[in-house]
């Protein structure tokens, strides 16, 4: 470190500024508020506990904290893990692998950094970090050196539980010691970190978004650069509007409302809110973050007057078809517009009986997509269908979505589409997609995970409750509700209303042009050209 030759040591060794002071220094980091509080609280407190909404940089501030803490303590030992392995790969291993590159390369700080199995950064033997798996909670235990860190990101997912944080704290032995739990706020008071909340042996520190550097920058409140990675105003507002369907009240008010220990706060927001922007547990009248509430079902079901205006001449703009497993019924809808039709359903598995049925109620529609359940039964069908049709889709609910880095698969993205459709005025008029769609209202709720495959640096997706949880109450499979999705995901995925993506091609083009390009890619007979000899 010939740079820092004539730096009193004692400026990264001692006092609350120790690692603020490593960070700007020697990383050459411009800092946030939070990210210096995060580092003063390391210096000051054996055990911090983080409680944050997304985007003041507390992951980034996370990789600060251990580089700082590696290098100012001579033989240490800094372990990680998180409830959610691969963002913190990615949020947090690869920024500090980073920061090590670049301090290394400009004032000579020593170590070496391997990826693997267990990432680690090691400049001894005995003086290292190291990322450690959740899976096995024995493995943040009993570490002795002369200083140990033990970092815990995302405590609040469902992989970290109180054996992982007594693990953790068995490592903690002395004041030399540290401790961090680093988490959005639980959904309730039943997860591990709601308990550490209160406890007295941890310092905590809650983070709102709404108080983070780039928003007060860009309210005026700051006069400042902005620093790259923190969330920004434009995007608060945005979540406000889409997550608590009303227009922005303004950062002060949004401030009041969201600030729990204010006479103005507001328990009925968005559940995601509270926890990614506020910063703070979900009030019990929280609105989860659903596909689709009972009242947009029952919304659309009162405007089912409407469906008795779609005659035989209007035209569908996708198709789907449930196929039927043993004794569950095979389901085809179609959409109008807003209007969403039951055109056709069977008990039993006689594909074949199915197959010509459905090929006489489509042959005098018009060029659309046609999504068929084709997972295991259902290929044979799928596959009947597609000789007909050759812009029948396959489709599966397990399968990678179109837009994947915002879902965790099909059923996923072809829900949150279908409550987007009707919340836009869709019509239905089937009572027992009703039913169906009632009792997937009150169970269904999203979730996010992280998936280091999906984009450039992985994605934070959006996973939905299981299919089966619905199958359960009802006592049956709900063919129409599955039947409805998939048409609409059909038609509307990717944002493109008629775009048609079969396993036959790969055309995004608009329907109407795709009677031109099935002539010149398809020699099968088929409703588009009822002669193909001419």
């Amino acid at each position: 470190m010939s740079a820092l030759a004539d730096v009193d040591p004692s400026k990264y060794t001692e006092g609350r500024d120790r690692y603020v002071n490593f960070a700007e220094d020697v990383l050459q980091l411009r800092l946030s508020r939070e990210q210096k509080e995060l580092l003063r609280a390391l210096a000051e407190h054996q055990r911090v506990l983080i409680m944050s909404g997304n985007g003041p940089g507390k992951s980034f501030g996370v990789a600060i904290a251990k580089s700082a803490f590696l290098f100012t303590n001579l033989n240490s030992t800094v372990l990680g893990t998180s409830g959610s392995y691969s963002q913190y790969i990615d949020a947090v291993w690869r920024p500090m692998k980073t920061l090590h590159g670049e301090a290394k390369a400009r004032v000579g700080l020593p170590g070496e950094t391997y990826d693997g199995g267990q990432p680690t950064l090691e400049i001894d033997d005995d003086w290292f970090a190291k990322v450690v798996s959740p899976r096995d909670p024995g493995d943040l235990e009993g570490r002795h050196a002369d200083s140990v860190l033990v970092v815990i990101e995302e405590a609040d997912k469902k992989f970290i539980t109180d054996e992982h944080f007594d693990s953790a704290g068995s490592s903690i032995t002395d004041d030399n010691d540290r401790m961090i739990a680093i988490c959005n706020p639980p959904k309730d008071e039943t997860n591990p970190v709601a308990e550490r909340l209160e406890s007295d042996r941890w310092h905590t520190i809650q983070f709102s978004t709404l108080e983070c550097h780039n928003v007060r920058v860009d309210a005026g409140e700051l006069d400042e650069p902005k620093i790259p990675g923190i969330t920004d105003l434009s995007t608060v507002i945005d979540d406000w509007e889409a997550w608590n369907d009303e227009p922005w009240p303004g950062l002060k008010e949004a401030r009041r409302v969201s600030d729990s220990d204010s006479e103005d706060f507001r328990e009925d927001l968005d559940e995601r809110w509270y926890r990614r922007r506020a910063g703070i547990i979900p009030p019990a009248g929280a609105e989860a973050f659903r596909p689709f509430t009972r009242e947009d079902v029952l919304d659309a079901w009162g405007r089912r007057d409407i469906a008795r205006q779609v005659q035989s001449g209007h035209q569908a703009q996708a198709t789907a078809v449930d196929v039927a497993r043993s004794g569950d019924d095979t389901v085809a809808s179609s959409v109008y517009d807003n209007v969403l039709k039951v055109r056709y359903e069977k008990q039993g598995t006689d594909h074949t009986e199915q197959a010509g049925r459905l090929r006489s109620i489509l042959k005098d529609d018009a060029p659309h997509p046609i999504a068929v359940d084709a997972i295991g039964e259902g290929s044979g069908l799928e596959d009947l269908l597609a000789e007909t049709f050759p812009t029948t889709i396959r489709f599966g609910a397990g399968s990678t979505p179109k837009a994947e880095t915002k879902y965790y698969d099909c059923w996923a993205e072809g829900m949150h589409l279908f409550g987007q459709w009707l919340r836009n005025g869709g019509v239905i008029a089937n009572r027992e997609l009703r039913e169906e769609l009632l009792v997937a209202a009150r169970i269904l709720e999203f979730e996010e995970k992280h998936l280091a495959s999906r984009g450039e640096n992985g994605a934070d997706v959006l996973k939905l409750t299981p299919k089966s949880e619905i199958k359960e109450v009802l006592g049956r499979s709900p063919d129409r509700m599955d039947s409805a999705y998939m048409t609409i995901w059909a038609r509307d995925a990717e944002g493109d209303r008629r775009g048609v993506r079969s396993y036959y091609g790969d055309a995004d083009g608009e329907a109407s042009d795709w009677a031109d390009t099935l002539a010149s890619n398809s020699g099968v007979a088929s409703y588009y050209d009822t002669d193909p000899d001419t």
